[in-house]
């Protein structure tokens, strides 16, 4: 799966969000999220630009978690957080945690922790977070399974984007870890 993805700092989520009502987006899930990131002791999973974590996601309506790992490969593009991912369920992060570790990979600090409100519209995704320690952010997604239909996709996330008053010159390229970090993704 490849998701094709932009993220944008914002000034008033509320705003964001009767933009989005507006044009017709759907409010749908609620959830709290808690990313571990890993990476070797040489640091080659960042330096190549890709991304290994666990994440815990608590639905808050319905009071349930789901634990999933997550790979993501290099960024597709210079414009947008495009790129391959690979996710899959597991029961316990503790113990998937462990394992890792136990395989000589290392946790990346700090965890990420982020409340997100997620919109749905046609085959697309919108997304407010609020990042602890960071503030506020919208994403727009889109999942596609082939390579070919990316620039199809990112080119329909600009037309919603320009729509709710943005251009892709708004948006960064740089991952929550990242700017938490105070460095610059790859």
């Amino acid at each position: 799966m490849i998701e094709v993805e932009i993220k944008l700092p914002i000034d008033n989520k509320e705003n964001v969000e009767a933009d989005l009502k507006r044009l017709g987006f759907i409010k749908s899930s609620l959830v709290c999220e808690e990313d571990i990131y890993f990476d070797n002791d040489a640091g080659q999973i960042r330096k190549n630009g890709e991304a290994l974590r666990v994440r815990k996601v608590t639905d808050l309506l319905a009071n349930q978690t789901d634990v999933v790992i997550t790979y993501k490969g290099k960024k597709m593009d210079q414009i947008s957080m495009s790129r391959k991912e690979l996710e899959t369920g597991v029961a316990d992060a503790e113990i998937c945690t462990q394992i890792f570790e136990s395989l000589g990979f290392r946790v990346i600090l700090p965890k990420v922790k982020k409340t997100r409100q997620e919109y749905t519209f046609d085959q697309m995704t919108a997304c407010i977070d609020q990042v602890q320690d960071l503030g506020d952010f919208f994403e727009l997604e889109m999942v596609i399974t082939e390579d070919k239909n990316k620039d199809d996709a990112l080119g329909q996330i600009e037309k919603m984007l320009q729509r709710l008053g943005y251009s892709l010159k708004d948006t960064t390229r740089n991952s929550y870890l990242s700017m938490l970090q105070h460095v610059e993704d790859e």
